[in-house]
């Protein structure tokens, strides 16, 4: 078998490898199988695993590549990739509110007073810090203790 017959049989066969990808239903998931796949396959979408400042400075770079995303878009495919296919923990630090959100499983009142008590007191230190956070339910938090990174 000559090399450009080899080629076409290993670009077949990853073709046809990530046809069979089927992601996690969320508000980007069209999105993502559109413009993700412009360049690539999904696989390499569900084998990055990645924070979310990872995953935004990834995804813009794919914008600046040719991928078709408005700003608005960007967030919204940010935030799917980085609650499906991120990193093991989230940093209650760094996270915005929709990540806290998706990640730790709280309202979005609850995202929004860890982020108002980050920026009024400083990062938080260890978990009894964030289970202060008024309005917080310390139940869920203590649940998800091990997906929280500091």
């Amino acid at each position: 078998m000559d090399m450009r017959r080899a080629a076409l049989v290993f670009v077949s066969v990853q073709l046809l490898c990530a046809q069979d990808i089927v992601l996690p239903d969320g508000k980007a998931k069209s999105l993502v199988q559109n413009s993700c796949t412009e360049c690539h396959g999904l696989d390499v979408v569900v084998e990055a695993t990645m924070p979310v400042n990872q995953w935004r400075d990834t995804v813009k770079q794919m914008v600046k590549r040719g991928a078709a995303l408005t700003p608005e878009q960007i967030d919204t495919v940010v935030d799917y990739l980085s609650v499906y296919f991120g990193a093991d923990k989230i940093n209650v630090n760094t996270a915005g509110p929709t990540e806290l959100q998706n990640a730790l499983q709280i309202t979005a009142d609850q995202a929004a007073a860890i982020v108002a008590h980050r920026k009024a007191n400083g990062n938080f230190k260890d978990l009894d810090g964030l289970k202060k956070v008024a309005g917080l339910d310390a139940k869920k938090v203590e649940a998800k203790k091990d997906s929280i990174g500091f």
